[in-house]
């Protein structure tokens, strides 16, 4: 805040606030010379003689100073009584004719100490507004903050709710999506099967040739279960145990639910090698000679 404007603040009319501050770039300053300019104006001034007129003529006087009917003090000018007035709430004034004395110098001095006094009166309530108003000011920066970061947390904990939802969605229609190949590898068999049932009836067989008698082997270990070491598109091997008698198609099923791949692959054996087709889904783990062992490779269709 400018020296006029402090000025004006304490009531000091602009006029004589503006005066002041070019006198002086401190508040202090502007009020020592206010109050001797003050002193100066109220110095006594001596009357000019009337001239004689008739008797019947009023001879009026100048005023001298003006007077606070509510407290009774003097005042030099308008200014000092105007200033009284913000200062004291009182409205009550009237013209004067006793001279104010100027003032003496211990009477200045102790009117720029007043002055002082209240110019540190007015400065401390102005640090006590401004204090107040920053502690305001950082309370709702606190708030505000505090209300960013719950909003900030809900937001995240949303995102967290949809994407729990989307990876749910996904998974179950994987899931619709294996049972789907499934069903329709069953079907496919079934459909060969009658087909060939009925290929069967149609042709009549012919009487077969008398077999040699075979040389019986050895039997077959019956395996009721097989380890199969799976190489993934990104290189990762990963081993697990399948009943010798599932499908191929629970190996690709266990695959995708597991280890779900962003491209369509195609499932193969290198060594012997042999590219597995959508009919060898539906035969047996055991009848693809991959029990009790077997390594499947994934490679991109």
């Amino acid at each position: 805040m400018s020296v006029v404007e402090q000025l004006i603040e304490m009531g000091f009319d602009k006029e004589k606030a503006e005066a002041a501050a070019k006198s002086s770039e401190t508040l202090e300053g502007a009020i020592e010379w206010i109050v001797a300019h003050d002193s100066i104006n109220a110095a006594p001034s001596n009357p000019a003689p009337s001239s004689a007129t008739s008797s019947e003529e009023v001879v009026t006087e100048a005023a001298a100073s003006f007077k606070c009917n509510t407290c009774g003090k003097l005042f030099r000018d308008e200014n000092g009584m105007m200033f009284h007035a913000n200062k004291t709430k009182h409205d009550d004034f009237s013209e004067s004719s006793e001279v104010v004395k100027p003032l003496t110098d211990e009477e200045k001095k102790a009117k720029v100490e007043e002055l002082r006094e209240k110019i540190r009166a007015h400065r401390a309530i102005k640090e006590k507004q401004e204090e107040e108003e920053k502690r305001e000011l950082e309370k709702r920066r606190k708030n505000d903050m505090k209300a960013m970061l719950i909003s900030k947390e809900q937001r995240r904990e949303k995102e967290m709710l949809e994407a729990a939802a989307i990876r749910k969605r996904e998974k179950l229609e994987d899931e619709k999506r294996k049972r789907e190949i499934l069903e329709q590898i069953r079907h496919d068999r079934e459909a060969r099967k009658a087909a060939a049932a009925s290929g069967e009836t149609a042709t009549p067989k012919a009487a077969p040739a008398p077999a040699p008698a075979p040389v019986q082997p050895l039997p077959p270990k019956d395996y009721e279960h097989t380890t199969i070491q799976i190489r993934l598109l990104d290189g990762k091997v990963i081993k697990q145990q399948f009943k010798a008698k599932e499908p191929l198609a629970m190996v690709r099923a266990w695959i995708d639910t597991n280890y779900g791949a962003a491209l369509p692959y195609k499932m193969l054996t290198p060594f012997p090698r042999r590219v597995f087709t959508n009919e060898d889904m539906g035969a047996p783990l055991n009848q693809l000679d991959l029990v009790p062992s077997a390594s499947i490779t994934l490679a991109p269709q």
